[in-house]
């Protein structure tokens, strides 16, 4: 029998915030053992898990355990007082062997092994539970999915009314369209929505081969423009990651082209994409390169590969916004219930670049969308 343990605050566990799905401040204990959930906190957490019977069985005081007691011991130093807590739990409770992610706090590891607690570290015991989204980030990751799509015809918006000037850039309400009142007004969206995003990429022309960078400066008049959103959800703490390209004019046939087969990749991506399959990156790298475009995996050139398709095909979406599953070189094979955000690109200095990412989620007959899909079209 495993005995899953977890000692942090919510906000900095990614794994805590997955089975509390409370945005708790404090460091509290999780415990999954014997078939039971535990929680240990104190007085402030206890109203929020009265009722909570779906998140745990059962919540304990920290005064159970000698709190008051122990924080007047001066022998214990205040640097260990968490971490006795947990030893005592884990006595009452007769645990001698636990589980942990590898964000577990070494501290706290340290202090146990010192008293024969045997603390492994489960990397793929935990992402594994991660895996499998619960209600709460599913509904959160629909709610985000919403919002940012609200967002992208906002900036669709202001690249279709934008109108060019006499010295080649775009004007929108009376000032030079940029990426980052692009930014800002899709920022302005989401927020009564109850997402956020801080990062939110906007790329145009070459620029669109800068990968994460955030992207400034003026969108430029029949040029490519990516706009990559991945919002968090406050509610859940959930993210989407959505990413369309538009032009602002008319697109050039080589950016048609470029267009055409990302929505072909896309295509195969979703069509490959079946629960105990692994290898939809595989057939999109293969289908770029047989149409001539460079691709990561058959790159033998010194330094890294930045134009064609030099990135993997996705990741996995979830309380990070790049998470397990992962879908490049070393894939992972896919389960029912994944979250996984699939952007096939391409990308050339002197014509620009495309990418279309949907976030949808793995079902038993291939992939389910969390909404209706959003137009893949170049014209905004």
């Amino acid at each position: 029998m495993t005995t899953y343990l977890l000692y942090d605050d919510a906000l900095r566990s990614y794994e805590l915030r997955h089975e509390i799905t409370e945005p708790i401040g404090d460091p509290v204990l999780f415990l999954e053992t014997d078939g039971r959930r535990i929680l240990v906190g104190s007085v402030l957490e206890q109203p929020i898990f009265a009722t909570r019977e779906d998140v745990v069985d059962e919540f304990l005081n920290w005064d159970s355990f000698g709190y008051r007691e122990l924080v007047k011991d001066q022998s214990v130093a205040t640097s260990d007082l968490g971490s006795e807590l947990v030893r005592r739990v884990l006595e009452k409770l007769g645990v001698s062997k636990i589980s942990v992610p590898p964000s577990f706090r070494l501290s706290v590891a340290d202090y146990l092994r010192e008293r024969a607690v045997d603390v492994v570290v489960e990397g793929e015991a935990w992402d594994m539970r991660r895996r499998r989204k619960n209600p709460t980030e599913l509904e959160g990751i629909e709610r985000a999915q919403r919002a940012t799509e609200n967002a992208m015809l906002t900036a669709a918006r202001m690249l279709r009314e934008a109108e060019p000037t006499s010295d080649g850039l775009l004007r929108f309400s009376g000032e030079v369209l940029t990426a980052e009142l692009i930014r800002e007004a899709m920022q302005a969206d989401l927020l009564p929505q109850g997402a956020e995003s801080e990062e939110i990429i906007v790329h145009s022309g070459d620029a669109c081969l800068e990968g994460h960078k955030i992207g400034h400066g003026p969108i430029l008049p029949n040029q490519s423009c990516i706009i990559d959103c991945f919002p968090r959800d406050r509610r859940s703490g959930a993210y989407t990651d959505m990413t369309r390209t538009f032009v602002p004019g008319t697109p050039s046939d080589e950016l048609k082209e470029l267009h055409a087969h990302c929505r072909k990749a896309l295509k195969i991506a979703m069509e490959s994409i079946r629960p105990g399959t692994k290898d939809a990156h595989e057939k999109v790298v293969e289908y770029f390169h047989s149409n001539g475009f460079p691709t990561f995996d058959h790159h033998t050139g010194d330094g890294p590969l930045t134009t064609g398709f030099f990135h993997s095909l996705g990741h996995g979406v979830g309380l990070e916004v790049h998470e397990r599953p992962w879908m490049g070189q070393r894939p992972d094979e896919f389960l029912v219930g994944d979250v996984i955000a699939i952007e096939p690109g391409l990308y050339f200095p002197g014509i620009g670049g495309v990418r279309l990412e949907d976030t949808v989620v793995v079902t038993a007959g291939g992939v389910g969308r969390f909404t209706d899909p959003f137009p893949y079209d170049l014209t905004p």
